[in-house]
């Protein structure tokens, strides 16, 4: 009998969760569009659009790209000198 008792218990407790949490769902975004998957959202639902997230990413990756060329063509071009020095320790 107890443990009929705890069972109801934490399945009442679960339906209230359930329902606080599609109450707040319906509530809180317009009705399907946390479903569609074309709509674009806003930077304040917490949800990153990926298309503007994936073309910041290679804009990134371009400015990069020619930042590594630039220094490639300084190394390059030899004016940059190294001199080692004598490393080992007494």
């Amino acid at each position: 009998m107890r443990r009929l008792r705890y069972l109801n218990s934490v399945l009442t407790v679960i339906a209230v969760l359930l329902t606080i949490n599609l109450y707040t769902m319906w509530t809180v975004t317009p009705a399907g569009s946390a479903m569609a998957p074309t709509s674009s959202y806003a930077a304040d639902s917490g949800v990153v659009d990926a298309r503007v997230q994936r073309k910041e990413m290679i804009d990134l990756l371009k400015q990069i790209n020619s930042e590594i060329s630039a220094m490639h063509s300084t190394l390059s071009s030899g004016k940059v000198r190294v001199t080692v020095e004598n490393t080992t320790s007494e």
